[in-house]
């Protein structure tokens, strides 16, 4: 069985400097011994002229990444801020 190992690295995966970017959320790996973890829907919306991405994913709360105007880049809508983050598994 394979599963790949997220980008960015866990801040726990010592061997490799960690220098994210500000923006950048990082990825919870996914569990190999449950079958329905790191899959599910996503839905693209490009009414406003920017890509406006909403995830559906078993036993996790939806998530919706969209243009955020004022900055002028993609953001998470919820997890954007550190302080709402849920820590890496």
């Amino acid at each position: 069985m394979a599963t790949a190992w997220p980008w960015p690295y866990p801040k726990s995966y010592t061997q490799v400097k960690n220098a994210l970017p500000v923006m950048t959320v990082p990825m919870n790996r996914a569990d190999p011994f449950f079958e329905r973890d790191a899959t599910g829907w996503q839905f693209i919306d490009w009414k406003t002229g920017h890509a406006n991405l909403h995830y559906q994913l078993p036993n996790n709360r939806d998530r919706t990444v969209a243009f955020n105007r004022k900055t002028g880049r993609p953001e998470d809508q919820k997890y954007q801020n550190s302080k709402n983050r849920i820590p890496p598994q």
